[in-house]
């Protein structure tokens, strides 16, 4: 499942959260039913590209053939992957942080990701502001 929002392209801030999970992992389907949703809601979740990478079971890694071939980068990155659920943020296309766990989630990813998405709204300019644009207001007193 890729969910998409409309985003720099790579290189001018674009930041991406992969979710690896597999379907008979207790913790991904405890995630998947209470936080992700948050998540999506969220104004991180609604500033960044979020994908899913599914796994075929927690005996097996999920490797090169579970991801889509535009995001063969991601597995370039990290390799094979054993422990679900795992979160990734990606900022210009390289990853910048890997958590696991639900207790990794909240505790590292998601303050992560509030820093990424603050830290990119920071930098691009003000909506109806052109730079180097002033307002000046006529005070006639």
């Amino acid at each position: 499942m890729v969910l998409l929002c409309v985003l720099p392209a790579r290189g001018e801030g674009r930041i991406e959260m992969f979710y690896l999970g597999t379907p008979d992992c207790p913790y991904c389907r405890q995630w998947e039913a209470r936080a992700r949703g948050e998540l999506l809601a969220s104004a991180e979740g609604q500033a960044v590209r979020y994908v899913e990478i599914r796994g075929e079971t927690l005996r097996q890694p999920i490797v090169a053939r579970h991801y889509p071939p535009e995001f063969q980068w991601v597995y370039e990155q990290i390799g094979p992957s054993r422990g679900v659920p795992r979160f990734l943020l990606a900022v210009d296309g390289r990853i910048t942080v890997s958590a696991y766990g639900t207790g990794g989630y909240s505790q590292v990813f998601l303050p992560a990701l509030r820093a990424a998405v603050a830290q990119r709204a920071a930098a691009q300019p003000r909506a109806g502001l052109f730079q180097g644009e002033t307002h000046a207001r006529n005070d006639p007193s």
